[in-house]
C-alpha cells in the first residue's frame, strides 16, 4: 500500500531532506545523507552532505563525503572533498583525503596519528646504541689523556 520506492531506503541509509531542518546532535552508527540542514555535531560511521546539504557543527566519521557546507571541525578516517564545498574550519583525516579542484577549503588540514605509538625521541637499534657508548667512553678516555697531559 505504501511500498513507494523513492521514499525508501534499502541500504539503511538515513537521509535528512532537503526541507529538513534539525537542531541537536545526531549519532549514528550506519551512514547518514544530509541534503538539508544540521545544526549540531554529528558523529556515523559514514556521512555524506549533498550540494543542498549544510552543517554547522564538528563532525567525526569514518567515511566522510562532502559536497555543499560545513561550518566546523572534521575528524575522519577517510575523506573526499567534492568540488562544490564550502569547509570553514579544521580537518583531521588519517588514512585518505581527496580535495577536487574548485573546493573551497578554509582551515586547517592534519594527518592524525594512525595508531602507532609516537615519542618525543625516536627509536634506537641496538647497534646505534652500542655505538654511541664506544664513542661516549672514547669521549671519556681522550679528557682523562689531555688532563694527564695537562698537569706534568
Amino acid at each position: 500500500m505504501f511500498n513507494n520506492n523513492n521514499s525508501e531506503r534499502a541500504d539503511g541509509t538515513s537521509l535528512i531532506g532537503e526541507g529538513l531542518t534539525i537542531e541537536g546532535d545526531l549519532s549514528c552508527k550506519g551512514e547518514i545523507e544530509i541534503a538539508g540542514i544540521m545544526n549540531g555535531n554529528i558523529r556515523a560511521e559514514s556521512l555524506k552532505v549533498l550540494e543542498t546539504g549544510s552543517v554547522i557543527g564538528g563532525v567525526k566519521a569514518s567515511k566522510f563525503e562532502v559536497f555543499g557546507f560545513i561550518e566546523g571541525e572534521i575528524y575522519a578516517d577517510d575523506i573526499v572533498i567534492g568540488k562544490t564545498a564550502t569547509i570553514k574550519g579544521d580537518i583531521f583525516f588519517k588514512e585518505n583525503l581527496k580535495i577536487d579542484e574548485g573546493a573551497d577549503v578554509d582551515g586547517y588540514i592534519k594527518r592524525v596519528n594512525q595508531g602507532k605509538q609516537t615519542s618525543s625521541k625516536p627509536q634506537q637499534s641496538q647497534k646505534t646504541k652500542v655505538k654511541e657508548e664506544k664513542k661516549e667512553k672514547q669521549l671519556e678516555i681522550e679528557d682523562t689523556e689531555k688532563k694527564a697531559v695537562n698537569q706534568s
